[in-house]
């Protein structure tokens, strides 16, 4: 997971979304088995949900500047 997220942070934002998944999963697993989870476990999901947000902030803003530059 922490790979993934990391990636989806340094590299490419697709990455962030499997990180995220992977994450939660990690978390339903540990929840399940009564133990702590890993503080790199923890990092991973939360760098997916920030690359995820990230790439759907940047697909939003290159979609609104496409729209002003066609109205102009």
């Amino acid at each position: 997971m922490f790979i993934w997220g990391l990636l989806g942070i340094l590299l490419c934002g697709i990455f962030g979304p499997v990180a995220w998944i992977q994450g939660n999963t990690y978390l339903r697993t540990c929840a399940a088995m009564g133990v702590q989870p890993s503080g790199l476990g923890v990092a991973g999901r939360i760098l997916g949900i920030a690359s995820t947000v990230l790439t759907v902030l940047t697909i939003l803003g290159i979609g609104a500047t496409l729209l002003v530059a066609a109205l102009h």
